[in-house]
């Protein structure tokens, strides 16, 4: 079919040529066939092959209802995003979902909210990540022949994501299927943070994966309702008691989480608030991507601690002897070596620079030169091993 011919490299494919030949049949400009063949190509072609093409007395030309087709692909494109609904469907159906998951839960005058966004949000993360698995060469099928579905993607080895993108979808896949069967009534406000880490990371993956003009940044706006919550709002609802149909989806949600996972701004988004002195025109609320230069640098001013002894308390056979127990599985010292190589979670026994360990798992004593690890460390390696 002409719509999935495009040709990817500086030199007209057969059915290219087909389209040429028709369309100097019907006296059109060279100009302005190029025009029209290398509208959102991935490789432009030059004047030279449309005259090559004229010049060749055996080429073929389409027929009008092949050049029809074709005509109709190419005016298909979105100039904005370069989407194509013959070559992208899966992108353009998850850009449309996200986007109409952002617009209903900002509607005030709907009450269908959080099980709208949980339902509709999964839709457009699970277009994504088969659209990825697509193009890299991974199955998007299962066994049985049905498509993969975002939590099987999440469990795959090649899944891209990060801890804290892969915890806060498995809370919106909850927070999802909760809906189907139970009431959850107008509480919303709960997993407000939830909904905008989860509105954050798409917007970061979809750019990182497939393009800057496929963000979404510039058509809506990813706060959802903070910009109309008010501080004593937020204060009455951090008081408030949940139903206890809420409380159970929480724990669904939290169950064998650590506190750092919670604390991860990719799982959950939170805002630290205080009062200074300012003018009314300057009051305001300000919101930046966690991943951005600012968005560390606010990180490291709220969350700030100094790595010691205290904070990663365990010897290399104590996270073993931790594993082994918490897991029930074997995990020897050799094993714990392995794990913290693969994760380059501190440098080898010839480092020249020691110290330079991750510390959200590992920290080198100076003083002793020993490394000693903590929490954080023990819960990965488990997860790992189930």
């Amino acid at each position: 079919m002409f719509h999935f011919a495009q040709g990817k490299t500086g030199r007209l494919n057969e059915a290219e040529k087909k389209i040429v030949k028709y369309l100097l049949g019907e006296e059109w400009r060279n100009q302005d066939i190029l025009a029209l063949i290398n509208l959102e190509r991935p490789a432009t072609v030059n004047p030279g092959r449309v005259a090559e093409v004229k010049k060749d007395s055996t080429q073929v030309a389409a027929k009008a209802t092949e050049y029809e087709s074709y005509f109709r692909f190419k005016r298909s494109f979105d100039l904005k995003t370069g989407l194509n609904p013959f070559l992208d469907e899966r992108l353009i159906k998850s850009r449309e979902a996200m986007k109409m998951a952002v617009s209903i839960f900002n509607n005030p005058t709907l009450e269908f909210r959080s099980e709208t966004f949980s339902m509709l949000s999964n839709v457009a993360w699970t277009y994504l990540a088969l659209e990825f698995s697509d193009r890299n060469g991974h199955p998007i099928t299962r066994k049985n022949g049905k498509a993969l579905s975002l939590a099987d993607f999440l469990k795959q080895t090649y899944c891209p994501f990060s801890e804290g993108v892969k915890n806060n979808l498995k809370a919106i896949i909850k927070i999802r299927d909760a809906s189907e069967h139970t009431l959850l009534g107008p509480y919303d406000g709960s997993w407000m943070g939830l909904f905008q880490a989860c509105c954050m990371n798409y917007e970061r993956s979809i750019v990182e994966f497939f393009g800057d003009r496929l963000s979404l940044g510039r058509e809506i706006n990813f706060a959802l309702q903070f910009s109309g919550l008010s501080v004593g709002q937020a204060e009455e609802m951090a008081k408030s008691d949940l139903p206890e149909v809420i409380k159970s989806v929480n724990s669904e949600i939290y169950k064998g989480m650590s506190a750092k996972d919670k604390d991860n701004l990719e799982f959950e988004f939170s805002v630290v608030y205080t009062t200074v002195a300012s003018s009314k025109s300057k009051a305001k609320f300000n919101f930046v991507s966690p991943a951005s230069s600012e968005g560390v640098e606010i990180a490291n001013v709220l969350v700030k601690h100094k790595p010691s002894q205290e904070t990663h308390p365990y010897t290399p056979s104590d996270v073993v002897d931790m594993v082994k127990k918490r897991s029930g599985k074997k995990f020897s010292t050799t094993d714990h070596t392995k794990m913290w190589q693969a994760h380059a979670v501190r440098p080898d026994g010839k480092s020249l620079n020691p110290g330079k360990t991750d510390l959200d798992y590992c920290y080198y004593h100076p003083v002793f030169k020993r490394y000693t690890y903590n929490d954080a460390w023990v819960d990965r390696i488990c997860r790992e091993l189930e």
